[in-house]
């Protein structure tokens, strides 16, 4: 992601806000986070996916951050049933969870809640076996995380392949990783109006939204997608070039951020340290441009 625009899109934040944006926070501020915000986000969402994704049937609710929205709602299911979480996927799925018998690593989500990062922190990628794991579950937890680093038509195919879980989805977007914005967190979660959970969790939704980050809100509306996207490119070139020059598989799938190898055979002494159970991770972190 680009921070150099992040910066400027912090500064534009800041510098536009008013002594009624604090006093009016709870109040109008609720009022521009749904009538403003969240249409700009959804619009900015479907144009990611090239269009396949509509999300104008979508309800918006939001917290300090993705995690607390995310460890509230794991928390919450967990204490009834089981939820299912992708091996190798993000530990942070587990953090906030009391119920740890009732968190079970594995590719079966069979009537269970299942949660993913879209793409996959272990591999970069969402593979046809995520999506099949994804299809069988009851309900789904997405984190979009490096989801707006893929290329166009890699994000396009990627919603592809989602749109049939997505109404029974809770859809969590961060606003760190994939858009840049480090210096805040925001968490805003999109879930379909017909989905059971906006019901059974409104009180709690309802009240955790009024302490939503309208300055991280503010930023993210003030980002040029164009401007994130030729960084992205640029790192994208940055990374294929160390995999080549490293002697590495030049894979130009997935998210830069994130790539693993399955080794065959004997692993070079160099690559050891990255070595964990079957895989070769790389996570990148390419020059600041």
């Amino acid at each position: 992601m680009g921070y150099a625009e992040g910066v400027r899109a912090y500064q534009h934040a800041a510098s536009s806000l008013t002594p009624a944006d604090l006093t009016d926070h709870y109040t109008a501020g609720m009022d521009w986070l749904r009538e403003v915000f969240a249409p700009r986000l959804k619009d900015r969402l479907a144009a990611l996916s090239g269009g396949v994704w509509d999300l104008s049937d979508y309800a918006v609710w939001a917290a300090g951050a993705d995690t607390d929205f995310m460890t509230h709602l794991l928390e919450a299911v967990s204490a009834r049933e089981e939820v299912a979480l992708y091996p190798g996927d993000w530990y942070g799925f587990l953090v906030g969870g009391t119920w740890d018998e009732r968190f079970v690593w594995t590719r079966e989500a069979a009537g269970r809640v299942a949660a993913i990062c879209v793409p996959s922190v272990r591999n970069g990628h969402l593979t046809g076996q995520m999506a099949e794991f994804l299809e069988g579950s009851s309900a789904c937890l997405l984190n979009i995380n490096l989801y707006p680093t893929l290329s166009a038509p890699e994000r396009a195919a990627v919603a592809e392949r989602l749109r049939p879980v997505l109404k029974k989805s809770v859809l969590s977007v961060s606003f760190s990783r994939g858009f840049g914005l480090t210096a805040s967190q925001l968490g805003v979660v999109l879930v379909h109006r017909d989905h059971p959970w906006n019901q059974r969790f409104a009180r709690q939704w309802g009240w955790s939204t009024y302490f939503h980050n309208a300055l991280a809100a503010k930023a993210f509306l003030a980002l040029d997608p164009a401007a994130l996207a030729r960084v992205d490119d640029e790192r994208r070139t940055w990374v294929r070039e160390q995999l080549l020059s490293s002697g590495l598989p030049a894979v130009d799938t997935g998210s830069y951020y994130v790539r693993s190898f399955r080794p065959v055979g004997d692993v070079p002494e160099v690559l050891k340290p990255l070595h964990r159970g079957d895989f070769v991770r790389f996570c990148f972190k390419p020059p600041q441009v």
